[in-house]
């Protein structure tokens, strides 16, 4: 049986039901009605015995119905869903850009993923060219202020026709004060709206309250012309990804992830690229875990993971479960090692190792380049895994150093202390 009008058929036939007695049975089975459907099982039956069936055949019978009905479209249904699908299947295929303006529109986060796998790219979001609306253009994906969490639609418009802006300032001096409050901007911020202006997300936030202020004062005989912006240490990469995930539901920035992929020197597989029966390392991060107890009373787990592109099913038997319970969580990203197996048609892996990967970096703000060498040559004393990153205030450079690769070291930071303005890790 593949239809309910099947279910309909064979009652009617076999059972002897009207046709508005079977489509009750029919409704029943789909709602799982317990009480009724035991009530029409006799019935079923009973008619079916006078109909010159066995009442061992008729039980049989209604048995497959009843696991058929519970799940089975209707014939029409079926048959619109299956042209729908194959229309979807053959624009997705043929007209990409048509396809995913379209979609994006209704669902984002569902299908940005998934537009991202046909090479589309997410665009950074400005202030003066945020759309209301997600559209695609020279294969980039704009997405719309619609996106935004909490936002309300008449700010959304109004940004759209006063716009362009010159700064944050400009931008706040022109705002309508109905808007001007923080919870109303942190979100914009947070995305990234006003990076072009200031890439630092976390000084925008914190000097938001004073200039608040500053633009309200701005017309008064003594007040300042200009703004005097307050330092403030901006979010990680980490958090900006996440922060904009919560607010937009997708992640602009790069998935710290994949920050970790760029710096590694490790040796790894995406998951689209395992193969069964083989022994496979991946770069991960967990998504969830589920852990369940044997038979033999021993914990063991299953964990979703996912390297942004593919997800795995990774499983921990129970002495691999003992040794690494503790190091795995959720959210944190990991090198996995382990087993490739197929289950139920899909890859699986069957953990061995696993090795927390981080995105940290350490950071060395300088005023100029007058102390590179006595900088490179502690650096070499101290050899790790974190990557180092300087930022050179004289020019306003923030390079990589591919060279260095440091430990996590509070003597470090010493030693250099007397050549720096500040060192962190991050």
């Amino acid at each position: 049986m593949l239809y309910q009008e099947q279910v309909m058929q064979v009652a009617q036939r076999f059972g002897g039901f009207s046709l508005g007695k079977a489509d009750i049975l029919r409704r029943a089975m789909g709602k799982k009605n317990a009480t009724e459907m035991h009530k029409m099982e006799e019935e079923f039956v009973s008619g079916a015995m006078k109909l010159g069936h066995s009442e061992k055949k008729a039980k049989k019978v209604f048995a497959i119905m009843e696991k058929f009905a519970g799940y089975g479209f209707n014939r029409s249904h079926a048959y619109a869903y299956s042209a729908l699908a194959f229309q979807l299947a053959y624009f997705k295929a043929h007209y990409p850009e048509v396809f995913f303006d379209v979609l994006l529109n209704y669902s984002s986060s569902d299908y940005v993923t998934d537009a991202l796998s046909f090479g589309f790219k997410l665009a950074p979001l400005t202030i003066n060219t945020v759309p209301y609306r997600d559209k695609f253009e020279e294969n980039q994906i704009f997405l719309g202020l619609k996106n935004i969490k909490g936002l309300s639609r008449d700010l959304a418009y109004w940004i759209i026709e006063e716009r362009p802006f010159t700064g944050i300032e400009d931008f706040l001096l022109r705002l309508p004060s109905q808007y001007r409050k923080e919870s109303s901007l942190i979100p914009l911020i947070q995305i990234g709206l006003f990076d072009s202006f200031e890439p630092n997300r976390q000084k925008i936030i914190s000097n938001l309250s004073n200039l608040f202020i500053f633009v309200e004062e701005l017309g008064s005989l003594f007040a300042d012309s200009s703004y005097s912006w307050t330092e403030a240490e901006d979010y990680s990469q980490a958090e900006k990804f996440e922060l904009e995930q919560s607010i937009l539901g997708v992640g602009l920035s790069d998935h710290p992830l994949m920050t970790i992929a760029k710096a590694t020197t490790e040796s790894f597989s995406w998951i689209g690229d395992l193969a069964e029966n083989s022994r496979a390392k991946i770069l991960a991060q967990v998504q969830s875990i589920k852990v369940i107890r044997t038979k033999n009373g021993e914990n063991m787990a299953f964990l979703q993971v996912t390297d942004t592109k593919k997800k795995l099913d990774v499983t921990l038997f129970p002495e691999t479960y003992k040794l690494l319970a503790n190091r795995i969580k959720e959210k944190a990203i990991y090198f996995l090692t382990g087993r490739i197996q197929e289950r139920d048609g899909r890859l699986q892996m069957i953990l061995s190792e696993a090795i927390e990967a981080s995105s940290e970096r350490f950071w060395i703000q300088l005023e100029n380049h007058e102390h590179d060498l006595q900088i490179a040559e502690i650096l070499h004393r101290f050899p790790g895994s974190i990557p180092v990153v300087l930022h050179y205030e004289i020019d306003g450079k923030t390079i990589a150093a591919p060279h260095f690769q440091v430990e996590k070291s509070k003597d470090l930071q010493d030693d250099l202390q007397k050549f720096t303005m500040k060192t962190i890790y991050r």
